[in-house]
């Protein structure tokens, strides 16, 4: 033990309290990053539901599939992009989409791949709308031999996006019912 007052014992005394605080950053970094990392490993390719039948007349299409998967990539990608730290968290994500391919209102246009449809879905939990582009892959594609539906990714789809593609016609109807809030509300010029 050094001799207190001396600067050997202040360096010492200031080295311990550094590696003290460095052993609690880095505790805590572990367990934030453990249980993130535990969230990332337990994903995999998850349904979120079906494509309305409606949607798929207004479409056009000719498939007998319905049911839409998202993978376990894009779900990581997901959790990356939003900074993600549970299970949970990931699960919300899911809900929101689930909600949005459950309530689709609308086909974004131009398409620009005769196998994407970029389509509009609320999320009434959230009171928001995302596009939703959605892949088609046909059977002989596919590893199950089936014609597949695949979620790309979600595009938040604010109230100033909707009135810009209403106002340019970009927007098919494909179902009605209830829009976010603040769709409903025109804003004035002063």
């Amino acid at each position: 033990m050094l001799p207190p007052g001396t600067q050997s014992a202040f360096v010492a005394q200031q080295a311990a309290h550094f590696a003290h605080d460095a052993a609690v950053h880095a505790a805590v970094q572990l367990t934030s990053s453990s249980s993130r990392n535990a969230a990332l490993l337990e994903l995999a390719d998850r349904c979120l539901g079906d494509v309305a039948e409606v949607v798929i007349e207004a479409l056009g299409l000719q498939t007998a599939v319905r049911r839409v998967l998202i993978s376990a990539e894009q779900q990581r990608h997901a959790i990356n992009r939003r900074q993600i730290a549970s299970k949970a968290d990931a699960d919300l994500v899911a809900l929101r989409l689930t909600e949005a391919l459950a309530n689709v209102r609308y086909q974004l246009l131009p398409q620009k791949d005769a196998r994407i449809f970029e389509i509009v879905g609320y999320a009434p939990s959230a009171d928001r709308c995302l596009v939703l582009p959605l892949k088609l892959i046909p059977a002989t594609d596919a590893k199950t031999k089936q014609d597949e539906w695949w979620l790309q990714t979600a595009i938040p789809f604010g109230a100033t996006k909707y009135r810009q593609a209403r106002a340019r016609n970009r927007l098919v109807e494909l179902q009605a019912g209830p829009l976010p809030y603040d769709y409903r509300i025109e804003r004035t010029r002063e």
